[in-house]
């Protein structure tokens, strides 16, 4: 499939001069990892590659996809990201330091692994300048196709410029095999575009954020093939698997043409790296990222619902409380973002006091939302995580989140809305919906 026309006529005409940002193609089937191989072949005239992953997608597809890219040519060096302290490995910059150390020289990067595999080695071929290649072993992030790295920097969870993979592949019996976990924390980062959409919308009529239609609706075409029967997902489908990691891709690709994560990421995803931060500063485990991007979204969905009930709502400056005791380490970090994030919240409350501002705002989300209790549904059916029992997290610690998770970033949010407009703090729309 090639991605760039896959995205539709729309996105094609708007977006003609970003076409070479995405990845050339995405390769889906058996034989995937050979014609990955084969395309980054044609793609570099050098033929020294190295292959990163973790232990458990080497043992996934490691070997196919050593072996394929010998097979065309390619002298290959193999690179084992360790874990960290006996779990799984991160996407920090303690971690790309030690690898930038161990990493040769290289004419192509070949990312064996899902989100922080791909992360790491995106992140590594930026700093090389070489082009990178990802070979999925689960459909759980929309990552795959994105230019953006997510690593935690100081702390905390970040954005940075990088490129996207050159070439995207997966074997669906590879995909098919992963934990089930692992699927459903991509079907919940999914899940959560209605929201995205909104808090889109939002940053377009308050910051004058660039809107796309087009790109906005890229995700909608999958109503039917993802979102109507997550179920089939439970079942294994190779249908349905298909269709949520081609969904997952082509997410990845509006990030890309637009430039940010933006279509893809509201508040709902700061809530859940806030709990991931939150349990780097105290040592409390945390859930999949995607898993948690679900309850979350559920929440965000019932706090747009609320708001977008308001005929005239009372717009206080409300800035989320920067309490070094919920970041431990990165509190100084965050302390930088909670400045700009005062900023935002300062222009946000000038441009809602504004004369038929409100009424402009509602018009324009409330077509893109659905009912939080649709998603809730959806994640029920695939078997995935909707209340806070389902990622390990109590309710004292979900509401902090969602009370300080606002000073972590400087973008505003549909949560920093929440609390401008007294929809939050309500500690009962969070128990009627996730607890």
């Amino acid at each position: 499939m090639l991605l760039f026309d896959a995205l539709g006529s729309e996105v094609q005409r708007a977006y003609q001069t970003r076409a070479a940002d995405l990845p050339r193609a995405m390769f889906f089937g058996p034989d995937a990892a050979d014609r990955l191989a084969a395309a980054i072949g044609d793609d570099t005239s050098g033929r020294h590659a190295v292959v990163l992953f973790d232990v458990r997608t080497r043992a996934a597809a490691g070997a196919p996809s050593v072996e394929a890219l010998r097979r065309h040519g390619f002298v290959v060096t193999e690179c084992l990201v360790p874990d960290r302290e006996g779990e799984a490995p991160v996407c920090d910059d303690q971690t790309h330091a030690w690898l930038r150390e161990r990493v040769p020289p290289s004419d192509v990067l070949v990312a064996v692994g899902s989100g922080v595999i791909n992360d790491l080695t995106k992140w590594l071929a930026v700093d090389a300048g070489v082009p990178y290649a990802a070979f999925a072993t689960a459909s759980s992030m929309n990552g795959y196709a994105s230019a953006n790295v997510a690593p935690k920097i100081d702390g905390v969870k970040s954005l940075i410029a990088g490129r996207a993979a050159r070439v995207v592949a997966a074997d669906p019996a590879v995909l098919a095999a992963a934990p089930h976990r692992l699927t459903t924390a991509g079907f919940g980062d999914l899940l959560a575009k209605p929201v995205s959409t909104a808090d889109w919308i939002l940053n377009h009529l308050l910051f004058d954020e660039p809107f796309s239609p087009s790109l906005a609706s890229v995700v909608d075409r999958f109503e039917a093939t993802v979102f109507a029967h997550p179920d089939a997902l439970v079942r294994g489908e190779q249908a349905a698997v298909r269709s949520l990691f081609e969904a997952l891709v082509l997410s990845g690709c509006t990030m890309t043409l637009h430039g940010s994560s933006l279509p893809a990421s509201g508040g709902e995803h700061v809530i859940s790296h806030t709990l991931d931060m939150m349990s780097d500063a105290d040592g409390s485990p945390h859930d999949l990222h995607g898993r948690q991007v679900g309850v979350a979204t559920v929440v965000a969905a019932a706090l747009w619902e609320r708001m977008m009930q308001l005929d005239a709502p009372r717009f206080e400056p409300v800035v989320p409380p920067m309490d070094p005791s919920v970041w431990g380490p990165a509190a100084g970090a965050v302390a930088r973002q909670h400045e700009a994030k005062q900023s935002a919240v300062a222009k946000a409350h000038e441009k809602l006091s504004r004369p038929g501002s409100w009424d402009a705002l509602r018009t324009r989300v409330s077509p893109q939302l659905i009912a939080p209790s649709v998603l809730r549904d959806r994640l029920r059916l695939a078997d995935g995580a909707w209340t806070l029992s389902h990622i390990g997290c109590s309710r004292a610690r979900f509401l902090a989140a969602l009370r300080h998770g606002g000073a972590m970033r400087g973008r505003f949010t549909s949560v920093d809305l929440a609390h401008m407009v007294g929809v939050l703090p309500d500690d009962a729309l969070v128990d009627r919906w996730v607890a």
